[in-house]
């Protein structure tokens, strides 16, 4: 019997299309599992994780047992079964938070209650700070930016009335439109507002960074309420714990959310 070729083509075409089709399914499955066991081994290394520094007796990596057994006083303090406990630091009370992202140490928040004005506050944690971990990695304050911003738009409209009575003088004839129009006046008057309000009202983060943490300190000023926190974080724990800093958010959102 003889197969005409019109035949063995859609054959052919069906048992080629087979095999590759397995042999993508064996690639897929071969990627799943080796995806499964690098995730099973990074939890594994996860959960044996103990770093060599932290915040005070703390270690990244510890159990709530273990903060619990070198922290005394702390309990914990909110759904998500993080600690918390009162102390002095620095000669300064501050609420003590300790983060966990899946029963593991992840980050420490200080809360410092700031009577008066914060930057004074702010910069004398900062000296401590300072001479613990070296020079801040970075260093931001709004109101110099506020300051600069000014600084900015006030150059650009004294050069364009500058320059414009330059030409005037030169031709002995001044146009008809302003040197500076309505847009860089608004542009330098908002500026001056930002410039006056932030002496009250303004913002300050200074950043460091150790061999396995993080540190931040943020100082906020602003009318009728002052906020200075420190915040460490492991440098090795942190995308975790930013992603459950995110849907405790999203939680806490949805929650207020049920009382409007």
């Amino acid at each position: 019997m003889r197969w005409s070729p019109t035949l063995l083509l859609p054959l052919c075409l069906a048992a080629t299309a087979c095999g590759t089709s397995a042999k993508h399914q064996a690639l897929i499955e071969r990627r799943d599992a080796i995806r499964q066991m690098d995730a099973e081994r990074e939890l594994g290394a996860r959960q044996d994780y103990r770093s060599m520094t932290g915040f005070q007796n703390t270690r990244w990596g510890m159990t709530k047992e273990e903060v619990l057994a070198v922290v005394p006083g702390a309990v914990q303090h909110n759904a998500w079964g993080d600690l918390g406990v009162t102390s002095v630091i620095a000669d300064r009370p501050a609420l003590v938070q300790y983060l966990f992202v899946e029963g593991q140490l992840a980050g420490v928040e200080l809360h410092f209650p700031s009577p008066g004005a914060v930057r004074d506050h702010f910069h004398q944690v900062e000296e401590l700070l300072t001479l613990k971990y070296g020079k801040p990695a970075s260093r931001s304050d709004s109101a110099i930016d506020a300051a600069n911003r000014l600084a900015l738009a006030e150059l650009a409209n004294n050069l364009a009335v500058a320059s414009d009575n330059y030409h005037a003088a030169r031709s002995g004839y001044r146009p008809s439109t302003p040197a500076v129009d309505s847009f860089g006046r608004q542009r330098e008057a908002n500026a001056r507002v930002d410039a006056a309000t932030s002496s009250y009202d303004y913002a300050l983060a200074s950043t460091w960074q150790d061999t396995e943490t993080g540190i931040v300190l943020n100082g906020k000023q602003e009318p009728g309420l002052n906020r200075l926190s420190l915040h460490y974080w492991s440098a090795r724990l942190k995308p975790f714990l930013k992603k459950e800093l995110t849907v405790r958010a999203q939680q806490w959102k949805a929650e207020q959310s049920q009382a409007l």
